[in-house]
């Protein structure tokens, strides 16, 4: 295997304090004095979440507001108010932390039906304060595609749904339609509750924020779709289409809603079998791991075909279910488990259809987050010599195992 390093634009914001102060005062907002306002907070690892939440807080606060945070992460958590409270912890969202407190609940307002059937709900915290600021990351979707897909829709309509809104959404019509849904059960949302402003982030490839943006709650529907552009395209990518194997060391809820982000990997729910023009073609996808800040949920994880033993162990299916039955059922069916890491790679290039095990083309990422390094078998060699964006850091060198059969840098 070859290390190599890929190279991304690094455009980023240095100081979120400054850059949350700077967007809220552009905004024409009303008095706030004595007034109590919701912030959301989601169950993903978005970069400096915690940091672009508190200084809301604090802009909040110097108005005169009693700011507040609701976990808005649909049935996250195992559907219980306790643990989304401790997703949230996991991320270093805590009372203190944030610098106010946390009211989390799993009760709901009805807000409405969408057209197309969806009940759309509102987390009851949520709905009894004067105000609520929807703050969330903006990126493509896991599973559909459309001018609206993760982002502050979603955080009004699954994320602030909680579980009841979650599975209304997710079971009135499938992985089809969802951004039709999501856009017309946001403004139902929109119309029904007080949003005081939306907070928007975007990603650079680097797992940074690129940028940050404050939206009147009026220009949501408008302007989250060219949000979503600029997003997609500040995305990292792994810079081959032809994979024959692909080996996830680590899969995480905190990474991906899907464990591992689609957009990255290639392989989607909505297209299992079909090779999405622009993304890499990957035959076989092997998980290595789960990250413990998953806590035992893998929804997303029967997009793999095989896992190693020692994920498997981690895996809590009351988790796991909770969360994929607002989900296609797919999502949670369970690979092939194999007994260690080199049986689940070697499985995974044996199955590839590729008579010589040599010329099987691998690709090994740390995560679908980090992909500014990676591991690509020898055989890409000639690609990356021609491609200026791509840098040789180590290798070819043999994949190290240790006596257990698992890789000895993932011990």
């Amino acid at each position: 295997m070859l290390r190599i390093k890929q190279k991304f634009s690094d455009e980023h914001v240095m100081d979120i304090d400054g850059a949350v102060h700077e967007e809220i005062s552009k905004l024409p907002l009303p008095d706030l004095k004595g007034k109590r306002v919701a912030v959301t907070a989601g169950s993903r690892g978005i970069p400096n979440f915690m940091e672009c939440c508190r200084a809301i807080g604090r802009e909040l606060r110097a108005r005169g507001a009693e700011p507040f945070v609701v976990p808005a992460m649909g049935s996250h958590g195992g559907g219980t108010a306790e643990g989304q409270i401790e997703v949230l912890a996991s991320l270093g969202m805590t009372d203190e932390s944030l610098e106010m407190p946390i009211a989390a609940a799993m009760d709901t307002v009805v807000l409405g039906r969408s057209p197309e059937g969806v009940e759309v709900n509102c987390d009851v915290n949520a709905y009894g304060a004067d105000y609520i600021v929807v703050c969330g990351r903006v990126k493509p979707h896991t599973d559909f595609r459309g001018p609206v897909e993760s982002g502050l829709c979603k955080m009004m309509v699954v994320g602030l749904g909680k579980h009841r809104g979650a599975v209304s959404f997710h079971k009135t019509g499938g992985i089809f339609g969802m951004s039709e849904r999501l856009q017309s059960s946001a403004k139902i949302f929109l119309e029904k509750t007080r949003v005081l402003f939306a907070m928007a982030l975007i990603d650079n490839a680097y797992h940074q924020t690129k940028r940050l943006e404050a939206v009147m709650p009026e220009d949501v529907l408008a302007r989250e779709p060219e949000l979503l552009k600029e997003a997609a395209a500040a995305m990292p990518k792994i810079a081959f289409e032809d994979i024959d194997t692909l080996v996830v060391d680590q899969y995480g809820k905190e990474i991906s809603g899907a464990g591992m982000d689609p957009n990255i990997t290639g392989r989607f729910l909505f297209a299992p079998e079909k090779h999405m023009e622009g993304y890499p073609h990957t035959k076989k996808i092997a998980i290595l791991r789960m990250t413990e800040m998953s806590h035992g949920n893998a929804a997303g994880l029967g997009i793999a075909d095989f896992v190693c033993r020692k994920f498997a162990q981690e895996l809590d299916l009351g988790a796991t279910y909770t969360n994929s039955l607002s989900s296609p059922l797919c999502m949670a069916k369970i690979p092939m488990v194999m007994n260690n890491d080199l049986d689940t790679i070697y499985a995974a290039a044996s199955a590839c259809g590729k008579t010589e095990i040599k010329d099987v083309r691998i690709v090994r990422i740390h995560n679908t987050l980090e992909l500014d390094h990676i591991w690509v078998s020898e055989n890409y060699l000639p690609e990356v010599e021609k491609n200026p964006a791509l840098e040789i850091v180590t290798g070819p060198a043999e994949m190290e195992f240790g006596a257990d059969g698992n890789l000895i840098d993932l011990a």
